[in-house]
């Protein structure tokens, strides 16, 4: 009797164990595998841009502007900007989550936008700044070295993924 008693015991333990809440957050975006890519794989990947403009970024660490070539996507539904250096390296993307009234980002925490983004945490990631309107994180992951997150209290806005930061220093 003892031992059925503790079997059931040990089984009770187990299915108790298993009714935990798990807090998974589904991801939006798959950034990473954008990171310094060139011109042709973004077309690939999200078709022919919207727009295509060539201009110079002027970095307020240098008189020196950095010539950039942004191209606009339609990405899923968020207008994005992918910013192309001179090396056709895709060094930053601007979402303007803003604009998609169906947006599924949700502002929970900066742990859970980074699994919306598909953006695993490196050892080294670095808060530089965290309000209750912005969000700016340095040493990301491998892939990204930095990331700004500008909106209000309860939404996102603007999200600024940076794979090379040297251009916008």
């Amino acid at each position: 009797m003892k031992k059925l008693l503790g079997a059931f015991f040990f089984s009770f333990i187990i299915v108790l164990s298993g009714c935990g809440e798990v807090n998974s957050v589904e991801p939006v975006l798959n950034v990473e595998q954008f990171s310094l890519v060139n011109q042709a794989f973004a077309k690939d990947k999200l078709g022919e841009p919207k727009s295509v403009d060539t201009w110079n970024y002027a970095s307020s660490s240098t008189d020196a502007g950095i010539p950039l070539t942004t191209l606009e996507f339609d990405w899923d539904g968020y207008p994005s900007e992918f910013h192309f250096d001179d090396k056709d390296r895709l060094v930053r993307i601007n979402i303007h989550e803003n604009y998609n009234e169906e947006s599924k980002f949700k502002k929970t925490t900066f742990e859970d936008l980074l699994q919306q983004l598909n953006i695993t945490a490196g050892e080294n990631m670095t808060k530089e700044a965290e309000t209750a309107v912005a969000w700016r994180y340095e040493r990301v992951s491998e892939k990204v070295d930095e990331i700004w997150v500008v909106g209000d209290v309860e939404e996102v806005g603007e999200i600024k993924i940076t794979f090379d930061i040297r251009p916008f220093m």
